[in-house]
C-alpha cells in the first residue's frame, strides 16, 4: 500500500473516546465511518467506495476504481473472519483468527496457497494500562511468491491494499544470503501514553529480517486533538494505519543493513488547511509529503451520513 493512504493500512485496539468499543475488543465502530476516498484529486469518481450492511452496519465490501471489489465475512461476535478478492486469474483471501475479539493471526492465500502469515503476541499484564496492546508480530513470507511478484510485476490488489510492502519485502528477499523458502521477520512495538494515558498510539515499531541482516525502524508523532479514520478497519495493516487512534503528523523511517545505515526517509502529514477537518475531528482532506521527492499527495475522504 502506498504511503499516501496514511497508509493505510488492520485492526484496532479500543477507542473509548470516540467509539463504543471496550479496551478488550478490536471492532471498527468510529463516530465517522468512511464512505468514499479520492486519491490525488476530489474531481470525478471516487477511487474507493465503502459498502455497509443497512441492518448490522458492518462493512461488507470495498469497491476499487469500479474495477474490482473486496468482500468481507464476519463471525458472530462481529469480528472479521475473511476478506476475499476474486480476480480474473486467481482468488486472494485473508483469513483472520481471534481470541476474545483480539486478533491472533492473519493468513494470506492465493488460490489456497499460503503466501504470508502474521502471528500477533499481546501485552498480558492486566495491571498495566497497555494490556491487550500488541507487543510483537511474527511475520512469515513465501520467498517464491515475492520473487515472482517483483520480477513479473503481477497485480494482487488485495495484497496491495492490506499489506502494501511487496517492493521492500521482494528487495530484502532477493538480497538475503540464504536458500530458505520462507523469510522470517519480527516487528516489535512501543506506544505513546496518549491524551488519556491509554497507550493508544504507536510511538515506534522496529522490524528485523535476520536472514538479510536488515532492520527497519518507524518512529511517529501525532496530533492528539484529531482522530484517525482508518483506526480499527479490518484491512488497514499497511504502515499499521489501523492501530493508532490519532492522526500522524510525522513519520521517520530508517533502514539499516548489516549495521550500516542504508536509507532514511521522512513523511509529513498535514490536516490543517481550510475545511480539512469536520466538527468531530476527522480529516476531510490530508496532504502527504515524502522527503525523497517533496511532492505533495492529496487524499480526500467522504464519511457516511
Amino acid at each position: 500500500m502506498k504511503k499516501y493512504l496514511i497508509p493505510l493500512l488492520l485492526v484496532a485496539f479500543l477507542v473509548t473516546c470516540f467509539t463504543s468499543c471496550k479496551p478488550d475488543e478490536e471492532i471498527y465502530n468510529p463516530k465517522c465511518k468512511i464512505s468514499k476516498i479520492w486519491y490525488r484529486s476530489d474531481v470525478g469518481d471516487p477511487n474507493e467506495v465503502y459498502v455497509y450492511d443497512d441492518k448490522s452496519k458492518e462493512l461488507q465490501q470495498i469497491i476499487i476504481d469500479d474495477l474490482y471489489s473486496f468482500d468481507f465475512s464476519y463471525n458472530k461476535d462481529k469480528t472479521v473472519s475473511k476478506i476475499v478478492h476474486v480476480g480474473e486469474d486467481y482468488t486472494e483471501t485473508i483469513d483472520f483468527q481471534w481470541t476474545d475479539r483480539l486478533l491472533d493471526k492473519m493468513t494470506y492465500t492465493i488460490d489456497g496457497a499460503v503466501r504470508l502469515e502474521y502471528t500477533f503476541y499481546r501485552h498480558t499484564d492486566k495491571k498495566d494500562p497497555a494490556v491487550g496492546r500488541i507487543d510483537y508480530i511474527e511475520e512469515m513470507y513465501d520467498r517464491e511468491f515475492y520473487d515472482q511478484y517483483f520480477w513479473k510485476n503481477r497485480r494482487h490488489p488485495l495484497y496491495d491494499k492490506v499489506f502494501g510492502n511487496y517492493e521492500q519485502i521482494a528487495e530484502i528477499s532477493s538480497e538475503a544470503d540464504s536458500k530458505d523458502l520462507m523469510m522470517y521477520s519480527i516487528k516489535r512495538f512501543t506506544y505513546d501514553p496518549g491524551k488519556k494515558k491509554k497507550y493508544e498510539n504507536i510511538s515506534q515499531y522496529v522490524e528485523e529480517f535476520p536472514i538479510a541482516q536488515t532492520v527497519v525502524t518507524h518512529t511517529f508523532q501525532y496530533d492528539l486533538e484529531s482522530y484517525n479514520p482508518f483506526y480499527g478497519l479490518p484491512f488497514a495493516y499497511a504502515d499499521m494505519a489501523g492501530y493508532y487512534v490519532n492522526l500522524k503528523t510525522n513519520e521517520h523511517v530508517e533502514t539499516v543493513v548489516a549495521g550500516s545505515m542504508s536509507k532514511v526517509e521522512d513523511f509529513s502529514y498535514n490536516y490543517n488547511g481550510l475545511h480539512y477537518m469536520n466538527d468531530k475531528g476527522y480529516p476531510r482532506q490530508f496532504v502527504t509529503i515524502s522527503s525523497l521527492n517533496n511532492i505533495p499527495v492529496h487524499t480526500y475522504i467522504l464519511y457516511k451520513k
